[in-house]
């Protein structure tokens, strides 16, 4: 894959992040909200690591539960935080 592309899909990872941090932040004392943020930002990590791996022919059963175990961890992370 060329630099372009990679630039292309790491920029995309990067507003997704970027606009779940900020999302994140502007509903402070909303636990459940901030909740529910997380979860859509962990879903959206995990859907753009299996496209990215797909497309760079790379995609396996490992790399898939790579994401999904490191989604799990942060929503878990952030909802001991959040709801105790």
């Amino acid at each position: 894959m060329s630099y372009k592309i990679h630039l292309v899909h790491y920029l995309v990872l990067f507003a997704v992040l970027l606009s779940g941090f900020l999302a994140f932040f502007k509903y402070q004392g909303h636990q459940i909200t901030q909740l529910y943020i997380i979860v859509a930002t962990v879903l959206s990590y995990i859907i753009w690591g299996v496209v990215h791996h797909k497309l760079e022919k790379r995609l396996s059963i490992g790399v898939i539960m790579e994401y999904v175990l490191v989604g799990t961890l942060v929503i878990l992370l952030f909802s001991l935080n959040l709801l105790r």
